[in-house]
């Protein structure tokens, strides 16, 4: 019964919107599955006040409202960014407008002082969710990845690793459409990698994303060609960040929200 209640909520989530959300949406999807009832029931009353109507799509919100005048502040807070060579992100990375570290206890805190801010929610889920993609937690000279020059399949149309690891590999494993695949990835959370990534601080999740990081550079040639090898080297990277984040939005949910 579990399984199919899993599937029936990704399959009404995700037919609402497309490729390029795809990762925030299982986030968040696979998070509201692991949380009380009546914690889902508090989250949903307020995705019941924001332009959505889905946790999922919701989830996304930040993205689409970054470059409004009245939401701009925000722009600086889905990363961090650290000087080469260095490995490791500190607190001190962060520059006077913030950074994602910042914003997620500013949120926190914001959610702590008023339970009904839709808003601190939406930004809570989403800032989780770019914190355990890698290229979020990256080097400020490249944009992120955004500035690597590679090919992912093609080797007529150019790309780079920032939007790769976005979003491109998870469209190429199916899983913006697969929900079967979708709910696989759920049920492979389980009470012992719970427990286990339930530890440690926001800072110690963005240094696992930060040592994935520099492992993806030191396999990075500018000009490359992203293929069956490279998707099958860090498949299982992508996968375990997006229940990491799952797991992780759930326990500070239920924190917050679950009073």
């Amino acid at each position: 019964m579990r399984s199919f209640l899993v599937l029936c909520a990704l399959l009404i989530s995700f037919n609402s919107f497309g490729f390029g959300r795809t990762g925030h949406a299982l986030i968040c999807n696979m998070s509201l599955q692991l949380l009380s009832i009546q914690t889902q029931q508090h989250v949903a009353s307020l995705v019941a006040a924001s332009p959505h109507t889905e946790f999922a799509s919701a989830c996304a919100w930040p993205d689409e409202v970054r470059s409004e005048e009245e939401y701009r502040w925000s722009a600086p807070h889905h990363y961090v960014n650290m000087p080469r060579p260095e490995q490791e992100i500190k607190h001190e990375h962060c520059p006077e407008q913030g950074c994602i570290l910042s914003a997620i206890a500013d949120m926190q805190q914001r959610l702590t002082a008023d339970a009904t801010d839709w808003q601190a929610l939406l930004f809570l889920a989403h800032y989780i969710g770019d914190l355990h993609q890698p290229l979020h937690v990256s080097y400020a000279d490249d944009l992120g990845g955004n500035r690597t020059a590679v090919y992912f399949y093609n080797p007529e149309t150019p790309a780079n690793l920032h939007g790769i690891w976005d979003s491109s590999m998870l469209h190429k494993l199916g899983y913006d459409e697969d929900y079967q695949r979708q709910e696989w990835l759920f049920l492979q959370i389980n009470p012992e990698n719970t427990a286990l990534w339930q530890q440690g601080s926001v800072l110690d999740w963005a240094n696992e994303s930060a040592r994935l990081t520099f492992d993806i550079y030191q396999h990075y040639r500018p000009g490359m060609l992203i293929d069956d090898s490279y998707l099958a080297q860090y498949q299982a990277n992508l996968e375990q960040r997006l229940q990491q984040a799952a797991v992780r939005l759930a326990l500070l949910l239920e924190q917050l929200l679950g009073q």
